[in-house]
């Protein structure tokens, strides 16, 4: 039978295993990333585009609320711009929190007066990163990418119950028993992967266009109406006009509603100001921007084409009754 003395030594033995097999590491260090999304190159021409993202560390804070902990990184490596087609660039900033301060570049920053449940504020308890780009004009539609190195340096406990009893510290980080450390060692490098995705858009002007008033189908004269457009850089497109709201097969018409009858009134747009060909939406019936009657073939994303056209009230059908006809046609411009 094991006397006391033998009793205590086998439960200081199983105390030190427990204690032991308890530790582990606080912290792990991975690459990160933050997507911006999808975006209208008109918008990140004119507007700051934030996301966020990982920032490559995460750590188990449960045990490091028990003792001081050390906390700081660096950013290296890196020029800060994503980049795209043809070799075009859209500056970023990464910072801390949310429209922050932008974090300095080959700077070593000591964020250990940060409080923990701040700092490891994202999913699954890591650090989250916040980008935020610089407006920027003439981009191509594209993916565009750029990347930069966060070195992080940490000192976190890993075994206690009242007291901290064990640190994870990254490599080569002193930590002194009673004072910040003074030798952070390497650290440990998360690269982290910042993406955008800028897409074809347009500004467009398509201004109404109306017929005036007429007693008789045969009495109103064709006109003609001028559609502005200008699209992303670098990208030729071409512009279709639906058949309208009201079409009967392949013809236009304007409608009129008397009660619970509607009446017509049909009519035809065409490419030109003198063409008989009729502007449609498919195929050869639509106008590639290289027939623009103004700055054909210039995408540079601020300049305009303009395509004028011709409407005119078709001939041979009878005249319906007296009223307001319209009519909604759709524009569209495909890349």
């Amino acid at each position: 039978m094991p006397t006391v003395s033998r009793l205590l030594a086998l439960f200081t033995a199983m105390l030190t295993c427990v204690l032991l097999s308890a530790r582990a590491e606080a912290c792990t260090v991975s690459a990160g990333s933050a997507n911006l999304g999808q975006v209208s190159s008109y918008t990140v021409g004119t507007t700051s585009q934030q996301g966020s993202g990982s920032a490559g560390l995460q750590c188990d804070i449960t045990l490091a609320l028990l003792a001081t902990h050390y906390l700081g990184l660096r950013i290296e490596n890196t020029t800060l711009l994503l980049t795209g087609p043809g070799g075009l660039t859209i500056p970023y900033i990464p910072s801390a929190t949310q429209n922050g301060a932008a974090l300095p570049l080959n700077t070593f920053e000591n964020v250990s007066s940060t409080p923990l449940l701040s700092l490891f504020s994202g999913a699954g308890g890591t650090v989250p990163i916040y980008i935020r780009t610089t407006a920027t004009t003439a981009l191509r539609a594209g993916d565009y990418t750029g990347s930069f190195d966060l070195r992080w340096y940490y000192s976190i406990c890993t075994v206690g119950v009242a007291v901290c009893l064990a640190y994870d510290n990254s490599p080569g980080l002193v930590r002194p028993l009673l004072t910040a450390p003074t030798n952070w060692g390497t650290g440990v490098v998360a690269r982290i992967t910042v993406t955008l995705t800028v897409q074809n858009d347009c500004i467009i002007n398509a201004p109404a266009a109306g017929f005036g008033s007429a007693p008789l189908v045969g009495s109103f004269n064709p006109i003609t109406r001028t559609i502005q457009i200008r699209c992303s850089a670098g990208t030729s497109y071409t512009v279709g006009l639906d058949d309208g709201a009201n079409p009967s097969g392949s013809v236009r018409r304007m409608r009129f509603t008397s009660g619970t009858t509607s009446n017509y009134l049909n009519y035809e747009i065409y490419k030109t100001t003198s063409s008989t060909e009729r502007w449609g939406s498919v195929g050869a019936a639509r106008r590639g921007s290289g027939t623009a009657e103004t700055n054909p073939g210039i995408y540079d994303s601020v300049t305009t084409q303009s395509y004028t056209y011709r409407a005119a009230i078709l001939p041979g059908q009878v005249t319906p009754p007296g009223g307001t006809y319209t009519d909604t046609v759709r524009l569209d411009v495909a890349f």
